[in-house]
């Protein structure tokens, strides 16, 4: 898991009077509104007695720790220790919790999690079409038990729909093959697309142009967000924007953000949403009983042909922000006995301040950047 990306944490709509806890990266944080109707999000362990925020409540523009009463404004600084009493002397400034950037876009809440100053940090993948006249927006929620790099090579992964969705013929035509691709690299992922004839496909295949073929294409954008554009004949496209954030190690969260250029009416939600809901269940049956759960360290270490150009792209992508440090090492952190250890994801005001009360997570350390990698030719 990489820090120093952004990642879905809520569903705008989801977020209302309370503090919501959301586990992300394998931690724990507390996102709430102020009294200003901005999201905020900080680490969920209140530094006094180790209490959860989430567990407290709002008051004004900051969450309010259950177990004693300090109170936590968005920046993560404490404004209040009641027990001091009337008249108390200023907090002391190192009674803080890590706060972490945060912006709504497409009904959903994003949070940055990492250390990296603003002008340094990766952007949020964009969703065009979501004000975009003649396109129809929808959001949705879903969980996989399962890796995110998992979950985004799959989705990567042009020959699996022959076999896993309703689009493809199970074996049947002889004649099958992924056609050849060129992968588009960018500073933040890459791309590629194929096309092929749609034998299937679902509610819209009884509105489509028969006669032409389906273009599609994945790309994806830093570690966990991806967009599948389908262009299901001359008329019709559907993109597939998902902004994946891993729980842990072995749990994935899918924030999917449909666009359609057709039946723009919002009555026709339902169809699109019923669809996703189809190809989420025939992924499901497959990734989440891959073996192992968590994907081998070495590119080589399954076997790969022609047509996995693209998730092999991703896999060295992943490398090269690894060797930036940006990896949490997940291996030192399951050497602490369960339940005797606490780590934070590092906030940016780790950058610009000192004495935080608990430690952050541990990282893989830095090495030089593969050659060839993206970053080394910029």
């Amino acid at each position: 898991m990489l820090i120093n990306f952004w990642y879905a944490a809520e569903l705008s709509a989801s977020l209302r009077d309370k503090p919501v806890k959301v586990r992300m990266l394998g931690q724990n944080f507390v996102v709430f509104r102020d009294s200003h109707g901005l999201a905020r999000c900080l680490s969920n362990v209140c530094i006094h007695r180790c209490a959860s925020l989430a567990d407290g409540w709002v008051s004004g523009d900051r969450v309010v720790c259950p177990y004693h009463g300090w109170e936590f404004a968005g920046s993560g600084q404490c404004q209040r220790i009641p027990s001091l009493g009337p008249g108390q002397a200023p907090v002391p400034a190192r009674v803080r919790v890590d706060s972490y950037p945060v912006q709504e876009r497409y009904g959903i809440v994003f949070v940055f999690l990492g250390d990296l100053p603003e002008a340094e940090r990766p952007p949020l993948m964009a969703v065009p079409e979501w004000d975009q006249p003649g396109w129809r927006c929808n959001t949705s929620e879903f969980s996989l038990k399962a890796n995110y790099r998992r979950v985004v090579e799959n989705a990567l992964d042009p020959a699996h729909a022959e076999y896993v969705h309703v689009v493809g013929r199970r074996g049947q035509d002889p004649e099958y093959s992924v056609p050849a691709y060129d992968v588009q690299e960018s500073e933040w992922g890459a791309g590629m697309e194929v096309r092929f004839r749609s034998q299937a496909g679902g509610f819209w295949k009884h509105f489509r142009d028969q006669s032409r073929e389906t273009v599609a294409g994945t790309t994806f954008h830093g570690p966990s967000q991806f967009v599948t554009r389908i262009h299901i004949d001359r008329k019709m496209s559907v993109y597939q924007y998902a902004f994946d954030t891993p729980v842990d190690l072995f749990t994935t969260r899918s924030f999917l953000v449909s666009a359609r250029n057709f039946f723009t009416a919002p009555l026709f939600d339902f169809v699109s949403e019923r669809q996703n809901r189809v190809i989420v269940e025939e992924d499901r049956r497959v990734i989440e009983h891959l073996e192992p759960a968590v994907p081998f360290e070495s590119s080589g270490a399954d076997f790969s042909v022609k047509a996995d150009a693209i998730q092999l792209c991703y896999r060295r992508r992943l490398k090269e922000w690894e060797a930036r440090g940006w990896r949490i090492d997940t291996g030192r952190l399951a050497a602490v006995p369960p339940g005797t250890g606490l780590h934070v994801i590092p906030s940016p005001g780790r950058r610009e301040l000192r004495g935080w009360q608990f430690p952050a997570v541990p990282l893989v350390a830095p090495t030089e950047l593969p050659e060839g990698s993206q970053a080394a030719r910029a």
